[in-house]
Order: C-alpha cells, then sequence, then structure tokens
C-alpha cells in the first residue's frame, strides 16, 4: 500500500518576492524601451532611403552615407553601455547627512563638471522596505522636469546607490527661512507660486511627493525652486503610536519667544530623524490619501514664511504628529502678526479637511485664489527672483550645513555588482538625451558634402599606346592578372602588394594556367632552348618554391620574401 504523504507548502520569502519584482519591472521596462527603439529606427531608416532616392543620389553616395550613420549608431551604443564609478568623480564636501546615507560636492573628472552625488546604503533601504521609494526616485529624477532636480546618472557598487545631480549652490529653502526669518507677503507669493506649479508637475507625473518640506525645497544660483529627494525622506523612520482618542490640550503655537523657537527648529530639521511637521494627518492615519497631502504641506510652509515657524512646531516629534493629528483644536493664526485676508484665507484653505481643501478639483482653483493676484504663472520663471543667492564660485558651498568626514569616498568593492533588488537602476542622460543618428542624418542631408570621385584623365593622342607594344599590355593585363585573385585575403595588404609586382611582368593574356600548362609541355618535349621572341621563358629554376609558395602566405608570420615572376 502506497503511503502519500502531504507535501509541504512551498514559501516564498519577502525578500525573494522583492527581487522577482525588480527583476520582473527591470525586463519589462528594458524591452519595451528596445522594441520602441527598433520601431522607431526601422521608420527613419525607411524615412532615409526614400529621402536619398528623392535626392537622385547616387549609390556610392547613399553607401557612403549610409556608413556615416552606422558608425554615429556605434558611437551611441557604446556610450550608453559606458559604466561609472566612484573613481570617475573627485569629491570636494559633504553637504547633507540623512539616515539612508550622505550628499556631496564632486567634480566629474573627464568633463570637470561640478555636481551632487547622493550616496546611499543598500542595506539601509533594504531594512526599511524602501526599494518603491528609491525606484521612483530614479524615475522622476530621471525625466524632463524643468521643477526637478535634474539626474546626470546614476550607478551602483556592491554597497551603495548613487544619484549624480546638478549643484544647486543656492542652497534650500531652510537656508532661506533661517536667513530670513519672516518674509514678506510679496516674497512668499512668488517662492508659493513656483512651489504650485512644481507639485503640479510631479502630480501630472502620477506621483504623489508626500515629503515636501523646506530642506527638499532647492535653490538655484538664480534664485528659483526645484523639488528633490522624492520617497526618501530623512525623518520616515519615525513611526509614532499615537492614540486617535487621546485628548491633546490646545496649546498655543508660540509660547515662547520667536527666535528662541526658531533655533531649536532649525536644529531638529537639519537631524538625521527630522520633522513632520508639514505631513498631512491622513498620512499618519493609513487610511488612504490622494495628491492633496502636498497641497497641505504648501499651506504649512506658507505659514512657516509669514509667521516664522509651523503651526503644529514642537520640540518633541511626537506631540508634532499629535498636534497634526488633532489639527482642528491646535491650529490657529496669531492675532499679533498683520496678514492680508487674502493670505489668511489662503493658508485656511490648504491647511483643512482633505474634503474641502483647496486643490482637490485641480491646481487651477489654487491659481485662481486672490492672494496669485497678478502673478504671471507662465512666464515666473524668468522673473528676477526676491532672494539672491550669494554664491563666489562653482565649488561654493556656503549655503549648505558643513557634515565632518564618517567613511571615506571610495572603498575597495568586487568588480562583479550585486545588484539584485536593484536591477535597471543605472541611468545615463547624456546619452538618453542624444537623438537619433537616423533621424539626425535624415535633417540634415541637404547639408553634407559628398566626397568628389577623381575622374581618370584621359591621355593625349600622341602618348595613347598601339596595341602590341609594351606599354599596351602592361596596362591590359592588369584586369586579367586581377580575375584569377578575387578572393577575400587578396584585400590585405601583403597580397595587394605582390599582385601590383605581379601584375608588371605578367604579359598579354597569360594566366597561371598557361603558365603551368606551357612548363609541362617543354618538360615532356625535354625542349630547353629559349625563344628570344616569346614572352618568357619558363624552367623549373624560374618557378618559385612550393615551401616558399606557402611560407609567404598572408596566414604565415613568416611572411617575409616577395616572389616575382620575371
Amino acid at each position: 500500500m502506497d503511503h502519500q504523504f502531504p507535501r509541504k507548502q512551498l514559501v516564498i520569502s519577502n525578500s525573494t518576492k522583492d527581487k522577482v519584482e525588480a527583476c520582473k519591472r527591470y525586463i519589462e521596462r528594458k524591452y519595451t524601451d528596445l522594441l520602441k527603439a527598433e520601431m522607431e529606427r526601422r521608420e527613419d531608416w525607411a524615412k532615409l532611403w526614400e529621402k536619398m532616392k528623392d535626392m537622385q543620389l547616387k549609390a556610392q553616395d547613399q553607401e557612403y552615407y549610409k556608413q556615416l550613420v552606422l558608425k554615429k549608431e556605434a558611437e551611441l551604443m557604446r556610450k550608453k553601455r559606458m559604466k561609472f564609478c566612484t573613481d570617475d568623480f573627485e569629491p570636494i564636501a559633504i553637504i547633507g547627512r540623512g539616515a539612508f546615507g550622505e550628499v556631496r560636492v564632486c567634480r566629474i573628472k573627464n568633463t570637470k563638471e561640478i555636481v551632487a552625488v547622493k550616496k546611499m546604503k543598500k542595506c539601509e533601504m533594504l531594512a526599511k522596505n524602501q526599494l518603491a521609494h528609491i525606484r521612483a526616485e530614479r524615475d522622476i529624477l530621471s525625466q524632463e522636469n524643468p521643477w526637478v532636480v535634474e539626474l546626470k546618472c546614476s550607478f551602483q557598487d556592491d554597497k551603495y546607490l548613487y544619484l549624480v545631480m546638478e549643484y544647486m549652490a543656492g542652497g534650500d529653502l531652510m537656508t532661506l527661512l533661517m536667513k530670513k526669518d519672516i518674509l514678506t507677503e510679496d516674497e512668499a507669493k512668488f517662492y508659493i507660486a513656483e512651489l504650485v506649479l512644481a507639485v503640479d508637475s510631479i502630480h501630472k507625473m502620477n506621483y504623489i511627493h508626500r515629503d515636501l518640506k523646506p530642506d527638499n525645497i532647492l535653490i538655484d544660483r538664480k534664485g528659483h525652486l526645484k523639488l528633490s529627494d522624492f520617497g526618501l525622506c530623512k525623518y520616515s523612520e519615525i513611526k509614532p503610536k499615537v492614540e486617535l482618542g487621546r485628548k491633546i490640550p490646545n496649546q498655543n503655537p508660540a509660547p515662547t519667544p520667536i527666535l528662541s523657537k526658531m533655533q531649536k527648529r532649525r536644529q531638529l530639521a537639519l537631524s538625521t530623524v527630522g520633522t513632520p511637521d508639514y505631513i498631512a494627518p491622513e498620512v499618519f492615519t493609513q487610511q488612504g490619501y490622494t495628491e492633496t497631502v502636498d497641497w497641505w504641506s504648501v499651506g504649512v510652509m506658507l505659514y512657516e514664511m509669514v509667521v516664522g515657524y509651523p503651526p503644529f512646531f514642537s520640540d518633541d516629534p511626537q506631540t508634532t504628529c499629535q498636534n497634526i493629528l488633532h489639527w482642528q483644536s491646535t491650529f490657529q493664526i496669531p492675532q499679533d502678526i498683520s496678514l492680508s485676508p487674502q493670505c489668511i484665507d489662503l493658508i485656511r484653505r490648504l491647511v483643512a479637511d482633505h474634503n474641502e481643501r483647496l486643490g482637490i478639483n485641480g491646481v487651477s482653483e489654487i491659481k485662481i485664489h486672490p492672494f496669485f493676484q497678478g502673478v504671471d504663472w507662465k512666464k515666473i520663471r524668468e522673473k528676477i527672483t526676491p532672494y539672491q543667492p550669494q554664491v563666489n564660485h562653482e565649488i561654493d558651498t556656503q549655503n549648505f550645513e558643513k557634515f565632518e568626514e564618517e567613511e571615506p569616498w571610495n572603498w575597495n568593492s568586487s568588480r562583479r555588482v550585486k545588484k539584485d533588488h536593484f536591477q535597471g537602476y543605472s541611468f545615463n542622460r547624456q546619452a538618453q538625451k542624444e537623438q537619433s543618428p537616423v533621424r539626425v542624418a535624415l535633417e540634415n542631408i541637404d547639408k553634407v558634402e559628398f566626397p568628389k570621385k577623381q575622374q581618370p584623365t584621359q591621355q593625349p593622342q600622341s602618348q595613347i599606346q598601339q596595341p602590341g607594344s609594351p606599354s599596351h599590355r602592361k596596362v591590359i593585363a592588369k584586369p586579367i592578372a586581377y580575375a584569377y585573385n578575387k578572393s577575400a585575403r587578396s584585400n590585405s595588404p601583403v597580397n595587394k602588394n605582390q599582385q601590383q609586382n605581379s601584375m608588371k611582368t605578367i604579359p598579354q593574356q597569360q594566366t597561371l594556367l598557361n603558365i603551368l600548362s606551357q612548363y609541362k609541355r617543354n618538360s615532356n618535349n625535354n625542349n630547353n632552348s629559349s625563344n628570344n621572341n616569346s614572352a618568357l621563358n619558363y624552367s623549373s629554376s624560374r618557378l618559385p618554391n612550393l615551401k616558399s609558395v606557402r611560407e609567404q602566405s598572408p596566414r604565415s608570420p613568416r611572411n617575409t620574401q616577395k616572389y616575382y615572376y620575371q
């Protein structure tokens, strides 16, 4: 009797599932892009051939242009396969440090360009389940968006992930608030207007930032804003265990002098843990939320700009979280600060219940609010900014906090990088931005100067040799000699030289077969007499040795002798 044992159920670990998901995403994206690129390439080539036919180009000109395009395609493919590593960068200064890594100002050794390199620990990403976040950040930064910090390239080694971004020498919005403490309404209007457009651009890409705060809003040399740090929150490790039913006392938002509170606020913002001051309450409850959580954060930052501190600030992040959860009783605007009714109304309509929050019906209802009266939304990036950051040179880091070195920039990583969870993380914008060589060729074909073929000069009538003369034999013997040597090896330099020298002495209409046949007949007849009128006198001493012929083969390294039929 056969005993049937119950099968053991296969249990797949979360780590294995993450690896499978990463590989699946990588394969899908890679082959989707390859298929799309190949289809576009075929269409462009078809258009190019049609264009050359319409221009009635000669066959040799078409072939010449085709080879040029193929060469450009090969160069682009090599550029796309280029791999970056830390040896390609010269570290200059550390300007940021968070829970997952650090940010350094570096110089690219090859181009001398100054960039900001974000270095993140793989082990921390896996431990904190941040795989989806880092993929989202890489995807957002790799797209073309004037409101997002530009990603130059990304790469990895065994231990770290690297994001190479443009260097925003103006610092961040937190630096500006620390310098100015309070902004005027006109200054706040300008920066909030730019922030509204920046957030809307992210929403159009089907992303929710969820971590909008002054630390993640960077300022360029001209004073304009750009967003950064998507999904990699410095304070993401904070998981406050709040009791939703707990009663929170009604606190005065400014119980201590503003300057003292601002100093504590800045120290907390620059710490590794961070602060949850700008997070919407529905994010904490984990009951689902929409993109309007970002508009809550915009309202909190507007409050901080014109009041001088965030509305839910506390020395303890736990208390800050509870203040946000019970915002109906803790949120209020100080009476002793002079603000316009339009500014107060916009703050209250952004820091509001998610069902009534401004922006729930789209960004247009925010842009038409009376507070933004006079804002030219289409040309705002062309305006002179209220704040002009001081930047003395290209590697000036005075607008950032200084950090001490904790670990070296370079470390001995293995040559074979273990990607596992991070398949497809590498990116190279320079190669991605380059237009298809076929498309460029199609656009510039009218400007190409094709090489002119040199026409053979016609000899004067007096110099034309009559048939039968020695000079005439040499001229017409070349195609006959070339006829028996059309193999691929005849194109080698050695054989070409031999061919040219041999053709000088082979008489008219004499081939190798004729030579051997004549030699055989002469041997059989024992006819050793020489014929002075004959074009050639063949004897055994005049034929090359078979061993020597083999030694002169282009495949042999001993090809040092040259033999001619004389």
